[in-house]
């Protein structure tokens, strides 16, 4: 707990060992050059060909490497996590991946192989897990090259895993854009699991990302990629007919924060009922669509996290960490404070926004 507070940190990730698929592939990929990584030079090959565009910031990895040093040391193991988790005050975590935002997200890997990499990694996530089941929550690796593999995929990885939602990149893979009739299958089995379906973003993927074509260095992309990913993503499903099609599907928007929403939302009703609405296949407005089904994650240092949830109302956001990645590395282990001690949040904003909203779309007790 933080303070008087319950938390459930929807938005924080695992390290994976850099030998998992290596060791963990099933015939006949093991060996040859179907998986490559070297952590300390940032690559990653599969298949022999790159699924990292390599980044480098030394400053930045240095402070990385001293702000978690304990956590580095040990192999970003349970353990270390567990006691991260008990400094920053967080009781339970959704679990998402580092290696895995890359390793099966590039339009040349099999289908096959893909799919044979994402049962390695969610069968390490289950045992990841099963080390403090209460606390630590999955959520399932899916091989996108084949639709049909990632619903049968997300079926095994809840029902039999005991994972709380599926992965998804919002970019597009083999031509394939996030409202492509093909994903019908994933978001049909999803909505039947009763599972939501979030998204996440990392910089360095040779995928297609914003601001990848018009900016040099990390400073630039970093700052428009997540936000602007996510506001596609949501014009994706809203605007071809996703949403309405599958009206119980969740969609969380999670890693870009939560202040895109009120401007995102408030633009597209606009056109939605204006002149530009007249091909816009919805027949509800998008932010009621948003409100329905979606949610984002809110990072720790937002100060207008009022005003969205003014705007947008206190259901539609959770809290997420980033846990371990760097760009948040200077609030650790003090990521909860700016909501728990912001004045202009009440008690009831508080609790939704850091247990119960997270708690009910995945199902948390």
């Amino acid at each position: 707990m933080k303070g008087p507070y319950k938390v459930i940190d929807a938005n924080r990730h695992v390290v994976e060992p850099p030998d998992l698929w290596d060791k963990g592939l099933e015939k006949p990929y093991i060996g040859g050059d179907a998986v490559q990584v070297d952590v300390g030079q940032g690559t990653m090959t599969v298949q022999g060909r790159p699924v990292v565009k390599r980044q480098s910031n030394p400053m930045a990895h240095s402070f990385y490497q001293e702000t978690y040093k304990d956590a580095v040391e040990a192999g970003f193991s349970v353990e270390s996590n567990l006691r991260d988790m008990d400094r920053e005050g967080i009781d339970a975590a959704v679990l998402l991946p580092t290696l895995g935002l890359f390793a099966i997200w590039s339009d040349h890997i099999d289908a096959a192989l893909s799919a044979a990499m994402c049962r390695v990694y969610n069968d390490w996530l289950r045992e990841y897990c099963e080390k403090a089941p209460t606390r630590l929550k999955g959520v399932a690796l899916l091989p996108l090259q084949d639709p049909a593999e990632a619903a049968r995929e997300l079926r095994r990885a809840t029902q039999d895993l005991g994972f709380v939602a599926g992965f998804m990149r919002p970019n597009p893979i083999i031509g394939r854009r996030l409202h492509d009739p093909a994903y019908d299958l994933l978001y049909g089995e999803a909505e039947s699991l009763g599972v939501p379906i979030v998204l996440g973003e990392m910089g360095g993927s040779v995928l297609h990302q914003i601001g990848t074509d018009r900016f040099d260095g990390v400073f630039c992309r970093e700052a428009v990629l997540d936000p602007f990913e996510m506001m596609l993503a949501f014009m994706s499903f809203m605007g071809h007919n996703v949403l309405e099609r599958f009206p119980d599907l969740k969609i969380g928007y999670l890693g870009a924060g939560v202040g895109w929403l009120p401007y995102w939302l408030d633009r597209v009703d606009e056109h939605w009922g204006g002149f530009f609405g007249v091909d816009a296949p919805s027949t509800q407005a998008p932010s009621f669509l948003f409100k329905a089904q979606g949610f984002a994650s809110a990072d720790p240092w937002e100060k207008t996290l009022p005003e969205v949830l003014e705007e947008c109302g206190e259901r539609t956001v959770v809290w997420g960490s980033q846990y371990p990645l760097p760009e948040l590395a200077t609030l650790f282990p003090n990521e909860l404070d700016t909501v728990v001690n912001d004045g202009l949040l009440t008690e009831t904003q508080k609790k939704a926004i850091l247990w119960d909203n997270a708690a009910k779309l995945f199902h948390i007790t």
